[in-house]
């Protein structure tokens, strides 16, 4: 049962990512009327990142080399403390990446059932999530997520790849139990263009 609550929370906040939300469009019209007190009290873009304990678990993105207009791959590696009910992984890739690919073969998450993956060239963001629904849960060990293949565009220029918030409220996390989550540290990756 809890299991099943975990995956359907986690499951709506990737199915959300995925929907062009209708709210958007219909404020669009709001924003160009005459401005008011209230309208221009400056709005945050993003969501308050929701209270996630620390935690000594990590993941590390490897730093990958590679030429314009070329293909290559980076790998994501992630070193537990605690088994995990769910891992959420969104990332940012420099401009000139164009994510092409993940693979989970031989990681530690292979043997799941649920792993979604959206990849969004527009927005330059990645986000990975991974759901134990009748399996284990994830291990307390280290090893690899996956594997990301893109393509260097030919006007591509170095970058780091980043945590970062993607919408509509995932960041980098952890789930241990359903009262909330840990935030693992991050490492990211730095791609070298030649």
């Amino acid at each position: 049962m809890t299991r099943m609550i975990a995956l359907v929370l986690a499951l709506g906040l990737l199915i959300g990512c995925q929907k062009k939300t209708e709210t958007q469009q219909a404020a669009q019209p709001q924003q160009q009327a005459p401005a008011t007190q209230e309208s221009a009290i400056p709005k945050t873009a993003e969501r308050q990142k929701p209270v996630m304990r620390p935690s000594d678990a990590r993941i590390v993105v490897e730093s990958p080399t590679v030429s314009k207009g070329q293909k290559g791959s980076f790998k994501i590696e992630y070193f537990a403390v605690e088994p995990a009910k769910a891992i959420v992984v969104p990332l940012k890739v420099p401009e000139g990446m164009v994510l092409d690919s993940v693979s989970f073969a031989g990681s530690m998450l292979s043997y799941l059932a649920n792993k979604p993956v959206r990849l969004n060239n527009t927005a330059h963001t990645l986000l990975i999530a991974a759901i134990p629904v009748t399996e284990p849960r994830i291990p307390a060990k280290e090893g690899l997520i996956g594997n990301v293949f893109f393509t260097m565009s030919p006007d591509a220029v170095s970058g780091s790849i980043q945590s970062a918030f993607v919408p509509p409220g995932n960041y980098l996390m952890y789930v241990d139990t359903l009262s909330g989550g840990a935030e693992p540290s991050y490492e990211g990756g730095q791609v070298t263009v030649k």
